[in-house]
């Protein structure tokens, strides 16, 4: 009998949880033994002792537990418990990890000590989008083993999902349901993607529906499972802050992007960064300073001093010219360049992202 169908059984008991569960496990040598002989718990966890030795049909969830692992296997399916060998060792630190998992895909990426949750607003704005795509690139030549995590949802969840496959990066969902569906249901062939280098997680049997209270758990998971949190765009309440208090009450580094503070989707951000419960983050070099990634350097004011000396700044016309002129209109912008107004505005953004130019009110532009 495999480990995870122990712990697979006992999370089948009503009102066994997951943190009763890891009490357990850290208190028992080997999870089987409590069926053979329940009253080895009487000691240790009696609230639980009083639940297994009160359950009649205990066996039988073992039974059903291990049927259950067979007929996920047979779907290529892959079931892990604590104490597993392939169980993420950041998961199982956690005071409430999922007893036992299912997952589907390629298990290299789960053993990754590279893993960083990406979390944001499910209305992500087209700053929102952009950051996670520029962060990323970024992120990816520095720490090229990187896995990105997040939970498949719309907005900034699906964009680094979509990001890292596009960088060829390893991703893993963590899904709120079975892996017997994709909620959004429009993004299964992207879940599908992910399955050459990455894979998903759920906690849930085969079949589960999704339920509100199941996100809740999830982002559980999605903070728990990665070296830190990164929160890109959030209201001033919402899942993705849920996420980054789990992460930063497991020990774990919760960064966030800044924004502007009249974006409503930037308040959750800017507030976690001015209460100090993150730290802002403007390019990769802050991420990887902070966890000892590749060669990232912490941000300096020296190194900003040089930033715009002239060797450095980049071979852009639009730069160009706004230094040229000081101060210029968009309007302008594109007369004088030639370009349409979207593919500007794109180079413009970047541009300030960048830190090389600064926005004026009237949709005027000059250098930072």
């Amino acid at each position: 009998m495999s480990n995870a169908a122990y712990l697979l059984a006992l999370s089948r008991i009503e009102g066994v949880g997951a943190v009763t569960i890891k009490r357990l496990v850290d208190a028992v040598e080997h999870v089987g033994d409590i069926f053979a002989d329940p009253s080895i718990l009487e000691g240790v966890v009696p609230s639980l002792y009083k639940r297994v030795v009160s359950h009649l049909s205990l066996q039988h969830l073992l039974s059903d537990a291990q049927q259950e692992i067979a007929e996920a296997e047979c779907k290529h399916i892959q079931t892990f418990g604590i104490g597993d060998e392939k169980y993420p060792s950041l998961l199982a630190e956690c005071a409430d990890p999922p007893p036992a998992f299912f997952y589907i895909g390629n298990t290299d990426a789960l053993e990754s000590h590279h893993k960083i949750s990406i979390v944001g607003t499910r209305r992500a704005s087209r700053y929102g989008l952009k950051v996670v795509e520029l962060l990323l690139e970024d992120l990816a030549k520095q720490v090229p083993d990187l896995v990105v995590v997040s939970g498949l949802a719309f907005g900034i969840d699906v964009k680094a999902h979509k990001i890292a496959l596009d960088l060829g990066l390893p991703t893993i969902a963590v899904l709120a349901h079975g892996l017997d569906r994709i909620y959004p249901s429009v993004h299964r062939s992207i879940a599908v993607e992910m399955l050459k280098k990455g894979g998903l997680i759920s906690e849930y049997s085969w079949g589960s529906k999704v339920e509100r209270h199941h996100f809740v758990e999830r982002n559980r998971v999605v903070a728990g499972i990665s070296e830190a949190t990164l929160v890109v765009e959030s209201a001033a309440r919402g899942g993705s802050l849920l996420t980054a208090a789990m992460a930063s009450g497991y020990g774990r580094d919760v960064f966030a992007v800044p924004g502007r503070i009249t974006d409503p989707m930037s308040e959750g951000c800017n507030h976690i960064i001015s209460t100090m419960q993150a730290i802002p983050v403007v390019n990769a070099d802050n991420i990887c300073s902070v966890l000892g990634w590749s060669s990232g350097k912490a941000f300096r004011a020296e190194a900003t001093a040089s930033l715009f000396a002239s060797e450095d700044l980049p071979d852009d016309p639009v730069l160009r010219l706004i230094l040229e002129e000081e101060t210029i209109h968009f309007n302008e912008l594109v007369v004088r360049l030639g370009i349409s107004a979207p593919e500007l505005s794109n180079r413009l953004f970047t541009l300030e992202f960048e830190g090389y130019i600064s926005t004026l009110p009237g949709g005027l532009y000059t250098k930072a």
